[in-house]
């Protein structure tokens, strides 16, 4: 069987429902120059024209259809664009993305495995590059950790992705992303690179963004190579994609429309507070799940200002690091370090005490009728103990991420308890408008009482050493 080397490049720049990304446009070029000046690639398929869900689907099952006769060494898989997360599985936007009609509009990461699995390539390579502005949010790393955790079936693979992003604007005429990916190459002064230096070159470089962080899967050898160094690569100018089309901007009208429509996604105070009651109207549903309301009485308590948080410090620190619009300050307090530092010469020596500022706590100034909500197991019986999950939303205009921790006690005296393990928090972040408008559900919420549930049965199970 003949031995084939494959690549499918996928860009989505325009959209019907949601904004356009003109940046796409040159992320393709970009990607597409260097995929095919690599001189390595046998079969290409470039989607990036004709852009709905019925095309794209088409013309990727035909494409797989295609290779499944060879013997496919390496498939390497891009995709560009819009992007969204379900609460299970990582989705790809096409132009006729519609949040009624979630997977029909959408390319499933699930279906594309399911595709590769069926050509079982010796090494898979898939680098995504989204944007989520008016999709519900990808929320990084903990959430494509449970994405990822299938790809066992896969024999080997990288995995690229920009994670956090909301970098395209119309003023960004280059992804982030791509251009990394693309200048690892380019710049690469040797004779043949490989993923892993793509991958440490792009990490290097995104320690100057503060509010992207991309995410990595490695399940290869390490030792994996991309291409050698084409003179064709080596020619490659990426200034020459740094322009947008004229057709991009076609007049003021146009840019009205823009806001308008960007506009719809932002909500009043009272719709924003509408929108807290319907989150914690589905999270008293806890009462519901297996043993909880046999075992433990349920009280929601309502919090405001992010009073007494327990280690509210480490989202003051997520907060500080990554730029965003909530309504949130962020607190600091003096940190002396001492640094011991020796002297050239033996026998002095002195001690540095630099005075620095780290986040410690978080405020805000707009009033909601909450901005966490604490979730009590208060127990029934004498043989098990409280637990607690908080659960704390930054607010903006649009959008809110929302932080939730659980918490085990232990008892110090005669019906008097005292945090003992608090979990690392975990977050994501949700549209108002897709709880307001219908188009979305609280399947993120209903998640998080599954979560604690299961919580507290483990640490229970544990404690009385129940099988």
């Amino acid at each position: 069987m003949e031995k084939i080397n494959a690549a499918i490049i996928i860009s989505v720049s325009e959209y019907k429902n949601i904004s356009k990304l003109p940046g796409c446009k040159n992320d393709f070029k970009l990607m597409s120059n260097l995929i095919r000046a690599t001189e390595k690639y046998d079969e290409i398929l470039e989607i990036h024209e004709t852009t709905t869900s019925i095309k794209v689907k088409e013309k990727l099952t035909n494409f797989f259809m295609k290779i499944q006769d060879y013997d496919v060494n390496e498939l390497f898989f891009y995709y560009t664009g819009h992007g969204t997360f379900d609460g299970k599985d990582l989705k790809f936007a096409l132009t006729d993305f519609s949040s009624e009609k979630l997977n029909a509009t959408t390319l499933s990461n699930d279906s594309i495995d399911q595709q590769i699995r069926a050509i079982d390539p010796q090494l898979t390579v898939k680098v995504i590059d989204t944007c989520h502005s008016g999709v519900p949010y990808i929320k990084g790393d903990s959430d494509l950790s449970q994405v990822f955790e299938q790809k066992k079936n896969i024999k080997n693979c990288y995995f690229m992705f920009s994670s956090q992003s909301n970098q395209y604007s119309y003023a960004d005429k280059l992804s982030y992303f791509t251009r990394s990916f693309c200048e690892s190459v380019l710049n690469y002064e040797g004779d043949e690179i490989s993923y892993t230096s793509i991958i440490d070159y792009i990490k290097d470089n995104f320690k100057r963004f503060k509010g992207q962080t991309p995410f990595f899967v490695n399940q290869g050898t390490m030792t994996d190579m991309f291409c050698v160094i084409t003179d064709s690569i080596k020619n490659i100018d990426i200034s020459n994609y740094m322009n947008f089309e004229n057709n991009d901007f076609k007049s003021t009208t146009d840019l009205v429309k823009l806001i308008k429509e960007k506009s719809e996604l932002y909500l009043t105070k009272e719709h924003i507070e509408n929108v807290l009651i319907k989150i914690k109207s589905e999270l008293s549903k806890l009462e519901t799940l297996n043993n909880f309301n046999d075992l433990f009485n349920l009280e929601i308590e309502e919090v405001k200002n992010y009073s007494d948080i327990l280690e509210i410090e480490r989202i003051a620190k997520w907060v500080d690091e990554n730029p965003n619009d909530y309504f949130i300050k962020v607190k600091t307090e003096k940190v002396s370090t001492k640094e011991y530092e020796r002297s050239i010469f033996p026998s002095y020596s002195n001690f540095l005490n630099p005075i620095r500022y780290k986040a410690a706590d978080i405020s805000t100034k707009l009033d909601v009728i909450f901005d966490t909500l604490k979730l009590k197991a208060k127990p029934k019986f004498p043989a098990i103990l409280p637990y607690q999950c908080n659960i704390v939303f930054l607010l903006s205009k649009y959008d809110m991420k929302v932080f939730y921790s659980f918490i085990s006690f232990v008892e110090t005296g005669w019906e008097i308890y005292d945090p003992d393990i608090v979990s690392n928090w975990n977050n994501f972040n949700i549209l108002y408008q897709e709880i307001k408008s219908g188009q979305g559900d609280l399947s993120r919420f209903t998640k998080i009482i599954e979560e604690f549930n299961n919580y507290i049965e483990c640490n229970i199970k544990d404690r009385l050493d129940i099988e």
